[in-house]
């Protein structure tokens, strides 16, 4: 991209965000194919990498760029009636960043991964399958696995609304929302920026590593798993 084209257009999203955005989603299209065909090893493996992951969003979401915080998009309730109205009319809010309606979308996919992620840990079937957490707590099982069965459902609900919402703001509002969470950039916004300098970023990219190598660990020294 030329400096005219990048003039022309507005940074969204900063790069550990977008990087973030696409392992979950990776993460948890692997989570669901791995469980449903029972190959167990690669479901807890994506799935502790889930836990790792939201954790690194809560982070950064008080330490990122400004779009990427909690305090920039977590609006009263009023706002999202006013998204509502608005995406009714069919006028597309020129605001960067995540609107007070995808707001609480975020809150409700972080929440619903990381209940998935927390009660697979501590789940066992007492014959192949054993969460790295069950040793833990070794009674809390049964209630946990009946937690990640209903759970399941509502991480179903939100990537179909997260779907439906992307359709609608193509179809409805003529706004494409996947190419900026690629580049980082889109053209015709304004507001808060997705801008932080290198160092913020390679401190980011840092973090999400660590964190990303660390959830992998409670696995590794299971007793007897490897």
């Amino acid at each position: 991209m030329s400096d005219r084209q990048k003039s022309d257009t507005h940074l969204v999203w900063d790069l550990p965000l977008r990087l973030f955005h696409w392992l979950l989603a990776v993460c948890v299209i692997a989570g669901i194919i791995s469980g449903k065909m029972e190959a167990l090893s690669v479901h807890q493996h994506t799935g502790m990498a889930v836990m790792g992951l939201v954790l690194f969003r809560l982070i950064w979401g008080f330490s990122g760029s400004q779009t990427a915080r909690f305090a920039r998009f977590i609006r009263p309730i009023s706002e999202v009636i006013e998204i509502l109205g608005q995406i009714r009319e069919g006028r597309a809010d020129k605001r960067a960043g995540h609107s007070a309606l995808g707001g609480y979308a975020v809150l409700y996919l972080l929440g619903i991964c990381l209940v998935m992620s927390v009660s697979g840990a501590f789940s066992t079937d007492d014959v192949l399958f054993e969460g790295p957490f069950v040793v833990l707590m070794p009674g809390a099982s049964p209630i946990a696995e009946t937690v990640h069965s209903i759970a399941e459902k509502f991480l179903f609900l939100g990537i179909f609304l997260h779907l439906l919402a992307m359709v609608i703001y193509y179809f409805r509002l003529r706004k494409n929302l996947v190419p900026a969470m690629v580049t980082g950039r889109h053209k015709g916004l304004t507001g808060d920026s997705g801008f932080i300098s290198n160092r913020h970023n390679m401190l980011g990219l840092l973090g999400l590593v660590i964190i990303l190598i660390a959830s992998q660990l409670p696995i590794f020294l299971q007793p007897g798993l490897y």
